[in-house]
């Protein structure tokens, strides 16, 4: 087998820097590349279609300096299918290339496709909104099957859960918003779609049949999956599909950002970059696959081919697809100089895109947790966005404990997380020496504030485990009050599809298995059916009035920079604590750009009585700007003893600025 037993050594000798590798057609003709420096041969095969047998010609490749093999022909060959075979001694692997940038059913063979007869009527006209700062976006993260299966969301048949979902307006579901029409209307700026990217488990030869999974099952990385086509068997149809639902969003200003598994393969000695040069693009330790994903393998990528490979990837979905920004999947797997490469790689394209990911292993490593991009290592790729898993537990409770309570269900000991969070987890000068492990941003921009992701429990499930004898009224507002704090904290707010209406993921018991407190929820539904992860619309019409306080929520939030503050130097700034008399109550003004607000935080269920400081009050009258229902009422308040209803969260503004 070609092991490699120094890779750096290796990489030094053996890197190709160029952008062409996999197949391109120039000038009527297609070229294919492919990089396996120690196979002793290569050869490209054409076909037809994307399965069957149907093997137009075999071809040998020539190789050529630094191990990329190569072959022209002199013809274009838009439309037709081809694989790589690779040969290693007496074993010959044949495999998609890693490079394809189209595919058919399935993944099994890349699809050669001339990219400019995929463009939808109007896509040159379109262009990707303005985010100048990340603060000022609002990320809503859905899955394109969750979103619009239900056919509650009013989509019609033959878009249900596919990417024209995303295209159909004017759909509603008993008098309220659905599709996308509620994004436009609850005021978000991007969303995050679950891996579109081609993933494993889903067949896509069987449209019909009753098939689920979130996408973290990587198999071809440049490739649209085919499931959420109308036709899967053309490669085309995805691509110009995937393009309609980019520009959908775009002309409502809305970003879109991938999901993107570059930390792992799903197929491990079985998966293409495996079989085109093996043990080269996996982490290894005494030639077996390491594990520090969690899912059976973990991606190289410290080595140069490997970091080259992913940077490819990322610049083609954005100049290709005209993509707004990619969330990591277990970014902590890639080595923190691959992701300031990335980082820099992506600035040369457009500054303005979103990079950010979970800073977090499945497993553990071998490379050297100093070289990791875990959330302890932060300051070392600072441009870099991070899940804040502090405030997520701080707020709701323990991720990993369905009974652990949060800040807004009963858990005062939280406090000095929240204050944390509340500035963005920069340093803070009334902070110093208190809950110091949550102080690990390099700036506001870096923190992704949030309490419900696709992982783990939805909070309204959560708050119905944890607080199950509590009425729902007063789950309501607790669910309410998490929403506040996340949304109005500085950093970057992440809010999870439906968690603005109760999203709930009911669970089928397997049977024999007796229903409890806690198995009646699903918390992990990656491959669960639509009965639990589809969202259902009749929802936001049954608790409307939920919705729209989270939508009053992000109508303050965008109307003031102080809520939106980029850098740790404003926060320290603009951003000041009130001590009361109790501790577990917050307040907390901002001031700056010619304004000034008061926030108030009642974490207790009955009403809580804030002293306004007397330098606030005697600088200006105030009127509630935001109260617990998202209401505002103009008229001053005459008392600098504020009475809060209980679990509430209430903004004041100063009337004379």
């Amino acid at each position: 087998m070609p092991y490699v037993k120094d890779y750096k050594e290796f990489d030094d000798k053996h890197f190709y820097g160029g952008d062409d590798l996999g197949a391109v057609i120039v000038d009527g003709k297609t070229q294919f590349r492919t990089w396996s420096p120690r196979a002793y041969g290569v050869y490209l095969k054409i076909y037809n279609d994307g399965v069957g047998n149907n093997l137009v010609e075999t071809l040998p490749m020539e190789r050529h300096r630094t191990g990329v093999w190569f072959v022209e022909i002199l013809r274009n060959l838009d439309g037709y299918f081809y694989t790589f075979t690779y040969e290693f001694y007496e074993q010959k692997e044949e495999t998609i290339d890693i490079y394809a940038k189209a595919c058919g059913v399935n993944g099994e063979r890349g699809a050669i496709v001339d990219f400019s007869t995929t463009n939808p009527d109007g896509w040159d006209k379109v262009k990707n909104p303005q985010c100048k700062t990340p603060c000022d976006a609002v990320i809503y993260e859905t899955h394109v099957r969750d979103f619009t299966i239900d056919e509650s969301s009013g989509v019609t048949f033959e878009n249900r859960g596919k990417f024209l979902g995303f295209t159909q307006s004017g759909t509603t579901c008993k008098g309220v918003k659905t599709g996308i029409d509620h994004l436009v209307e609850l005021g978000v700026t991007h969303v995050q779609l679950l891996p579109v990217e081609d993933y494993a488990t889903v067949d896509e030869s069987k449209p019909h049949k009753a098939q689920y999974n979130w996408g973290y099952d990587p198999k071809n990385y440049n490739c649209l999956e085919g499931s959420y086509s109308t036709d899967a068997e053309d490669p085309k149809k995805r691509i110009k599909e995937f393009k309609k639902l980019v520009m959908a969003l775009h002309k409502k200003g809305i970003g879109v950002i991938m999901d993107v598994v570059y930390n792992h393969t799903y197929f491990s000695d079985k998966s293409a970059f495996h079989k085109s040069f093996p043990f080269y693009y996996h982490r290894t330790k005494d030639w077996k696959f390491t594990n520090g994903s969690g899912c059976g393998c973990e991606t190289a990528s410290e080595r140069k081919m490997v970091r080259k490979y992913i940077a490819d990837s990322l610049k083609f979905w954005v100049t290709e697809y005209k993509i707004d920004g990619f969330r990591f999947d277990l970014m902590a797997l890639h080595d923190i100089e691959t992701v300031n490469y990335l980082r820099d790689e992506l600035d040369k394209i457009n500054p303005q895109l979103l990079m950010y990911g979970e800073g977090w292993t499945g497993g553990e490593s071998p490379l050297a947790s100093d070289k990791l991009a875990y959330k302890w290592n932060s300051h070392s790729f600072g441009r870099v966005g991070l899940f804040n898993d502090n405030i997520r537990d701080g707020v709701k409770g323990g991720t990993f404990n369905a009974y652990d309570r949060g800040f807004v269900s009963g858990n005062m000991n939280a406090v000095g997380t929240i204050c944390r969070a509340l500035t963005g987890c920069v340093p803070h000068y009334q902070l110093k020496g208190h809950h110091e492990e949550c102080c690990w941003a390099f700036e506001p921009t870096q923190s992704i504030n949030y309490c419900e992701a696709h992982d783990n429990n939805t909070v309204w499930d959560k708050l119905c485990i944890s607080v199950k004898d509590e009425s729902e009224e007063t789950r309501i507002k607790m669910d309410k009050l998490a929403a506040g704090i996340v949304i109005l904290s500085q950093g970057v707010p992440f809010i999870h599809c439906g968690q603005d209406f109760l999203r709930t993921k009911p669970k089928i018991l397997p049977d024999g298995e007796a229903p409890n407190d806690w198995n009646i929820y699903d918390e992990n539904s990656y491959n669960a059916p639509d009965y639990t992860n589809s969202i259902k619309w009749e929802r936001k019409a049954q608790y409307k009035d939920v919705f729209d306080y989270y939508k009053k929520l992000i109508a303050l939030r965008k109307s003031s920079p102080l809520f939106r503050l980029s850098t740790k130097g404003e926060v320290e700034s603009c951003h000041k604590f009130h001590k009361q008399q109790d501790n577990n109550l917050i307040l907390y003004s901002l001031t700056g750009f010619d304004r000034c607000y008061v926030v108030m935080i009642n974490p207790y269920n009955c009403e809580k009585t804030f002293e306004i400081p007397w330098d606030l009050w005697n600088s200006g009258r105030y009127f509630v700007r935001l109260d617990a229902e998202g209401k505002r009422n103009t008229t001053p308040i005459e008392n600098r003893e504020f009475t809060a209803p209980p679990l509430s969260l209430t903004v004041l503004k100063k009337a004379s600025v």
